[in-house]
């Protein structure tokens, strides 16, 4: 097949998934959340059409549910894009939910009645930014498949992320999740290219010359992506994590390979890409600063005044919630099951379970063939054994495609699966970081079970 007509493939079929993804958006199942984020669009309004954003800055005392609370504990991605959304489609504030945007301790007929809930066409037109996010990550997780071995892996991890029911789901929602998966990704990218970059033309990994140009943009895309990935959601710092691991894995791997080799012991390069990342992290850093105006005020303050508020959010959860906190037994379990053995969670809170119309709407979502492939026992297991092995391939060089990528993917299973064995919670949203993570290990798997195939012919 000549490139063009390669060229040609690639984009039918992201442009398949996206129709995809967008189709089955108006039928997602409604979350409280959803409109707390609509809510928090008023401060789109703010920013842009009073021009006043120094009155989002925020300071303690915080009250639960009042604006400073919701401001520091939530991405500002979202919430602008949103407001961006509403206002290009002829909606104004007064269309928006009253404050705090959900009343979690009413449940969902309650808030419908109290005008929590917000119109089909406002909340529509309000998840439209965030599953353009989504499209947009299917995209680059085509990206990440070929950069691990070609077309039939980029095929593969693409459509594994963009059917997968837990990530449509959320990345439909009018939440941070579209975003948080987007930008996260996207600096996972960014740090793959970086690799390669550092790798080049060494211990087998042949690639064309990197300019210095070509250099600077790819270490500004990593600043860029982490800096929204932060600014989507505060737990994107799991995928800043692994993407910070993945460059320094491949900077450290090369540097303790040459060595094994005999050649002269040099840690210039290695320092260079400390130096590197350091200075990503910083930029990504006062990106996010600037792109939260509730950190203007005193950012260091305000920074300390989010880490303590998000530990007594998380605290305030544990012990809201029966099935919390969980046992480490249970988190493994979590980490095991939740990619494809697991249906879609629909609500964490136990009270939504009790709302005959939010049984409906999950009913008729999940019987839709747009709710993605609910996977089930019949294919989850074995596309859990096949993630399981893509994960014994990495240490076995033969199964695995030629480069250095696969320690940089390590790195990435290790940061995420680290944080969730942190994380106390059952809730399925906190998996949503590992789920790209063990799609790519599918890929992986499927390539090694190519390879091993070949070998025996």
């Amino acid at each position: 097949m000549s490139q063009n007509r390669m060229r040609l493939s690639d984009g039918l079929w992201l442009l398949a998934l996206a129709v995809y993804i967008f189709a089955g958006m108006p039928l997602a199942s409604f979350h409280g959340d959803e409109a707390m984020q609509i809510y928090m669009s008023h401060d789109y309004a703010t920013a842009f059409i009073r021009r006043v954003p120094e009155q989002l800055q925020v300071q303690p005392p915080y009250v639960v549910d009042e604006d400073g609370w919701l401001r520091i504990l939530n991405g500002s991605v979202n919430r602008y894009a949103i407001g961006l959304s509403w206002h290009l489609a002829g909606f104004n504030e007064e269309a928006l939910p009253p404050r705090p945007g959900w009343r979690w301790d009413l449940n969902n007929e309650a808030n419908a009645e109290a005008g929590y809930r917000p119109s089909d066409a406002l909340l529509n037109t309000s998840r439209f930014p965030s599953t353009v996010f989504l499209a947009l990550s299917a995209g680059v997780m085509f990206a990440i498949g070929r950069a691990f071995g070609g077309r039939l892996s980029a095929y593969a991890i693409s459509g594994l992320y963009a059917f997968n029911p837990i990530i449509l789901l959320n990345g439909r929602r009018a939440m941070m999740e579209g975003s948080l998966l987007f930008f996260g990704l996207l600096a996972i990218f960014a740090a793959i290219q970086i690799s390669k970059m550092i790798t080049q033309n060494w211990g087998g990994f042949e690639t064309r010359p990197y300019s210095r140009r070509r250099e600077v943009l790819l270490w500004a895309l990593l600043a860029l992506a982490a800096g929204l990935t932060l600014t989507s959601k505060h737990s994107g710092v799991v995928f800043a994590a692994g993407a910070w691991g993945w460059v320094l894995a491949a900077a450290v791997v090369k540097t303790l390979s040459l060595s094994l080799r005999g050649g002269s012991i040099t840690f210039t390069s290695l320092s260079a890409t400390l130096l590197k990342l350091a200075l990503t992290g910083l930029l990504a850093l006062a990106l996010f600063v600037a792109l939260s105006p509730a950190l203007w005020n005193d950012p260091a303050a305000r920074l300390r005044d989010l880490i303590e508020q998000r530990d007594n959010l998380l605290q305030s959860q544990v012990k809201a919630d029966p099935r919390a906190p969980t046992t480490l037994g249970q988190r493994l379990e979590g980490i095991l099951m939740q990619p494809f053995m697991t249906p879609a969670m629909h609500y964490e809170s136990l009270i939504w379970g009790q709302s005959p119309a939010a049984a409906a709407e999950i009913a008729t979502y999940t019987a839709s063939p747009l709710s993605g492939l609910q996977f089930g026992p019949l294919l989850g297991l074995p596309l859990t054994l096949l993630a399981g092995f893509g994960l014994a391939a990495l240490f076995v060089p033969r199964l695995r495609p030629d480069g250095l990528w696969q320690f940089g993917l390590l790195a990435w299973v290790l940061v995420t699966v680290g944080s969730l064995l942190a994380n106390p919670l059952p809730w399925q949203r906190y998996y949503l970081s590992w789920l790209p993570v063990v799609t790519g290990l599918a890929g992986v798997g499927l390539l090694a079970a190519r390879a091993a195939l070949t070998d025996r012919r």
